[in-house]
């Protein structure tokens, strides 16, 4: 079985066959005339959230026909700063803010600062380059050993002790690693990080495994793996599409498949929770059937803008983003799954109490 995509044939006539954390919906579109709607938003931040946020906007703006979206995916540090410079209305993070964060937004965002919201989840999976291997199992303890550089084979014993049914080659593993420093990489090692084998904790850079291989960019890894006789490497799930099968993978249970279904059911056991600094959304560490190992995207905003046509602007925007049109819109065209219907119940709660100064 290859990796999955959540490529649509149609918006709405995807509503009725899209698990989305038990969200409903009764049209196609966010409620409001786009003649209601105007103005120019700019965003920056994260650039795991480029291809949501694309698809997002492309499905914002045809219902608000006024309005645009300028997003640059210069990372999530720098998106806060544009944040408390006024340089952006919102910014696209790959946390919740902290409160440093929100002080640092007081003076464009108001007293209250800003805050974050959950948005969306993107998902990582363990792709390999085996064509004649389906159904691979591997444990944190094994991938933190290939990813250590300490199992170099296919055929090594403890790989053949969780796959007794499965003819591996007798062939070089060749974990591949994006070596910028990311968000994704964070997820990846938190994961690892559940097995003693895994020395190195939880950290935003890959080291180089000894038997490895490197790209700058996550974005090299498709092609590196695809040209790579079994080579093996985390990716997002954007990333597998159809092209590469994916390992099943354990977390504290059964070994499960990275599936949409999986995913979803993951993000429903994770734990939602409110503070100053916004909604706060966590996926589980355990799972007995979900699929736990990505990673929780955010979007921070200001709770006061100065005029009531901005304030309104960037409401519709966020609401959109946390409704069930949007929701589908992400998880379809930009390939992520949901936060719980909880955290996004919340976080349009949240949202709705936005303020214009004066």
């Amino acid at each position: 079985m290859k990796g999955f995509s959540l490529q649509p044939r149609s918006l709405c006539g995807a509503i009725a066959s899209l698990l989305l954390v038990g969200l409903a919906t009764t049209s196609c579109s966010n409620g409001t005339s786009g003649n209601e709607i105007r103005g120019a938003l700019t965003a920056v931040g994260s650039p795991v959230q480029s291809d949501a946020i694309d698809a997002w906007s492309n499905a914002w703006r045809k219902t608000n026909t006024a309005t645009s979206l300028n997003y640059s995916p210069d990372g999530s540090r720098v998106g806060i700063t544009a944040l408390a410079t006024g340089q952006a209305y919102f910014a696209a993070t790959d946390s919740p803010i902290s409160p440093q964060d929100q002080t640092q937004t007081q003076a464009r965002c108001g007293p209250a600062g800003a805050f974050s919201v959950p948005v969306s989840v993107t998902s990582l999976g363990v792709a390999f380059n085996l064509p004649s291997v389906t159904g691979l199992k591997l444990s944190p303890a094994v991938l933190a050993e290939i990813f250590s550089g300490n199992i170099n084979r296919w055929d090594d014993d403890a790989i053949v002790s969780i796959n007794p049914n499965t003819r591996l080659p007798s062939a070089d593993i060749v974990p591949i690693v994006a070596t910028e420093s990311s968000a994704l990489t964070l997820a990846a090692t938190k994961y690892l990080s559940s097995s003693q084998k895994w020395l190195v904790g939880d950290v935003p850079v890959w080291s180089v495994p000894r038997t490895g291989l490197e790209v700058k960019k996550y974005r090299d890894l498709p092609s590196k793996l695809n040209e790579t006789a079994g080579a093996i490497a985390f990716m997002d799930v954007a990333s597998i599409g159809n092209r590469f099968d994916t390992a099943l993978l354990s977390f504290g249970g059964d070994f499960i498949r990275q599936s949409k279904d999986s995913i979803a059911l993951a993000a429903r056991e994770g734990l939602t929770s409110e503070g100053a600094t916004g909604v706060e959304f966590t996926l589980p560490a355990h799972s007995e059937r979900g699929y736990p190992l990505g990673l929780v995207n955010f979007q921070a905003f200001c709770s006061t803008y100065p005029s009531q046509q901005l304030t309104t602007l960037v409401k519709s925007w966020a609401l959109y983003v946390l409704g069930a049109d949007g929701q589908i819109a992400s998880n379809y065209f930009g390939n992520v799954g949901s936060p719980s219907e909880v955290a996004l119940r919340k976080s349009a709660q949240r949202i709705k109490e936005i303020e214009a100064a004066g």
